[in-house]
C-alpha cells in the first residue's frame, strides 16, 4: 500500500523549474508541503488515508529524504497529518473524506442591509491617481521630506520609547497645544487643547461625530451635491438624509424650516463647498447659527481645503462665529501635508468631548504617537505655516493655468464654477449632456475625471470635477486639449 501511495504522488507533484531547466521558485520542501496540504484540503488525500514512508516518497519524487521529513513534520505540526507510532503517517482523521473545499457553502456572502448603502470604491484612487485631472493626488514632490525626517528623528531621540507605546485617545498634549494656537491664529477657531481630539483623518471625525449625535433614523441636513464620504459615514449609522440643494451662495439656511422631520444635525463645507467650490457668505453663516440656536441643532463644519484660498481674505471659521457652542469643527492634514499622514482633528463643544473620546477609544484607540510628535514639532517651529504659503503660490499658478486652458479650448463646452479656493475646479456642461458618459470618454482618453452627478442626491447636475494640484502647468494645458477632443 505504501508503494502505491508513493506512486500516487508522482502524478500531481511537479517541482517548479527555472528557465534553464533547474528546479527553482520556492524551495522543494515548501513545494512538497504546499502540494500535500492542497491535496488534503481538496479531497485528493482523504481523512485517515495512510501516506508512504519518507524513504519511499523521497525515492519516487527524486527528493532528498531530509526535505521530505521536514515537510511532513510541518504538516503534522499544523494538523494536516498525524503520526501513529509503529504505523507511519496518516491524513488527520478529522479531515472529511471529501476534503474541506466541499464543505464550504458556495455563493456570495450574506452581508448586512446597512452594508449595501455604501457606494463602490471610486476607481480614481486606484488606477487614475497619476492622470490629469485626478482630485486625490497632491504636489508631493514639493513636500519638505528631509525636514520631516529630521524632525521625526529628533522627536524619537527626545522621547525615546515613549512614542512606541500606546498613546492617549485624545492625542498627544503637545500636538493639541500647538494646534489650538495655529487654529486660533489662522482660522479664528475658539478652542483649547482640552476641546481638540486628534483623529485618523477627517473621515473618522465625520463618522464618530455621526455616531455620537445621531440614532438610526435621525434626520441630517446635507449639501446637494456634496461630499460622498460624508454620506457614507451617515449611512453607517442609518441616518436619514435631507439633501438641501446648493445655490450660487452655497447652503441655504432658510431650507431648514421646510424639512420634515426636522433635522437633528447639519453637515456642510462652508469655507469651500465640495464639490462646487463657493464660499458661504457671512449673512448665511449668521442665519445658519441663528437657526441652530432656535432649533437646538448641531452643526458639523468640515473646513475642506480652507488653507488654499486665492482671492480675498479668508472668512473666519463658522465655529469661531459661534464660539464653539453648537458647531463641531473638523479638519485634516491630508491635503495640506500628505495623505499618508492620516491625521486630522475635531474641535468639540466642551460637553461632547467625553462621549467622543469613548467612541474614539473604541474605534481605533489612538492615533500614532510618533507621527503626532513629528507634526507637533513641524507646527511649533513654523514649518506648517511656511509650507502652506509656498504651496498656495504653486497651486495658484496651476489653477490659473487650468482656468486659462479651459477658457481657450473649452469655453463653448463648459462653464467654470467658483474657483476662489481649493485644489479642484467644478465645470458644468452647457448642453447638459450625460456627465457619466463624458467621464467615461475622458477616462478612455487617459484622463481621470469625476462626473459631477456622482456627488448629487436629488439635484440634477451635469459636469466634471477637475483636480489640478499634482500637475504642472504645461501638463494641464495638454490635458485640457485632450479632454476637449474626447468630449467633442
Amino acid at each position: 500500500m505504501a508503494r502505491r501511495a508513493a506512486g500516487h504522488f508522482i502524478g500531481w507533484f511537479r517541482p517548479a523549474r527555472s528557465k534553464d531547466g533547474t528546479r527553482g521558485g520556492p524551495g522543494l520542501q515548501e513545494q512538497l508541503y504546499t502540494a500535500i496540504r492542497r491535496a488534503v484540503l481538496g479531497g485528493e488525500l482523504a481523512g485517515g488515508e495512510r501516506l508512504p514512508s519518507s524513504r519511499a516518497l523521497a525515492a519516487d519524487l527524486g527528493l532528498g529524504r531530509n526535505t521530505v521529513i521536514v515537510a511532513m513534520e510541518r504538516l503534522v505540526a499544523e494538523g494536516y497529518l498525524e503520526s501513529r507510532r509503529g504505523a507511519g503517517l496518516f491524513v488527520a482523521a478529522d479531515i472529511p473524506p471529501e476534503g474541506v473545499a466541499a464543505n464550504i457553502a458556495p455563493g456570495a456572502p450574506v452581508l448586512s442591509r446597512r452594508s449595501g448603502r455604501f457606494a463602490p470604491l471610486h476607481a480614481e484612487g486606484e488606477q487614475g491617481a497619476s492622470r490629469p485631472f485626478a482630485t486625490g493626488p497632491l504636489a508631493l514632490d514639493e513636500f519638505p521630506l528631509d525636514l520631516w525626517r529630521r524632525l521625526g528623528a529628533q522627536t524619537l531621540r527626545r522621547a525615546g520609547r515613549q512614542l512606541l507605546a500606546a498613546g492617549p485617545a485624545q492625542g498627544l498634549p503637545e500636538l493639541r497645544q500647538v494646534l489650538a494656537g495655529y487654529l486660533a491664529e489662522t482660522r479664528g477657531v475658539v478652542c483649547s487643547p482640552e476641546t481638540i481630539v486628534i483623529v485618523s483623518g477627517a473621515q473618522q471625525a465625520l463618522d464618530l461625530t455621526g455616531r455620537l449625535l445621531l440614532d438610526p433614523g435621525d434626520a441630517v441636513a446635507v449639501e446637494d451635491p456634496g461630499y460622498v464620504g460624508l454620506r457614507e459615514a451617515l449611512a453607517g449609522i442609518g441616518a436619514r438624509l435631507h439633501p438641501v440643494a446648493v445655490d450660487g451662495q452655497g447652503f441655504d439656511p432658510a431650507a431648514l424650516a421646510r424639512l420634515d422631520p426636522a433635522p437633528k444635525l447639519v453637515m456642510l463645507t462652508p469655507s469651500h463647498q465640495f464639490p462646487l467650490g463657493m464660499t458661504l457668505p457671512l449673512a448665511r453663516r449668521l442665519a445658519l447659527l441663528a437657526e441652530a440656536r432656535a432649533r437646538s441643532l448641531w452643526i458639523v463644519e468640515d473646513d475642506y481645503d480652507c488653507e488654499f484660498r486665492y482671492s480675498g481674505p479668508p472668512l473666519q471659521a463658522l465655529q469661531g462665529l459661534d464660539g464653539g457652542a453648537r458647531v463641531l469643527y473638523v479638519g485634516t492634514f491630508s491635503k495640506v501635508l500628505f495623505p499618508g499622514l492620516r491625521l486630522g482633528y475635531v474641535v468639540l463643544p466642551g460637553p461632547l468631548v467625553e462621549g467622543f473620546l469613548r467612541l474614539k477609544a473604541t474605534a481605533d484607540g489612538f492615533a500614532p504617537p510618533a507621527a503626532q510628535a513629528t507634526l507637533a514639532a513641524f507646527i511649533a517651529e513654523g514649518h506648517l505655516a511656511q509650507h502652506v504659503r509656498r504651496m498656495r503660490v504653486l497651486y495658484r499658478r496651476r489653477r490659473a493655468a487650468l482656468l486659462a486652458a479651459l477658457a481657450k479650448h473649452a469655453a463653448d463646452l463648459v462653464e467654470v464654477g467658483a474657483s476662489e479656493a481649493g485644489l479642484h475646479l467644478a465645470v458644468t456642461f452647457r448642453d447638459g449632456r450625460d456627465d457619466r458618459a463624458a467621464a467615461a470618454a475622458a477616462q478612455a482618453a487617459g484622463l481621470s475625471v469625476t462626473p459631477l452627478s456622482r456627488y448629487a442626491i436629488a439635484r440634477p447636475v451635469s459636469g466634471l470635477v477637475l483636480g489640478f494640484a499634482a500637475f504642472p502647468e504645461a501638463e494641464l494645458e495638454a490635458a485640457v486639449q485632450l479632454l476637449v477632443k474626447a468630449l467633442r
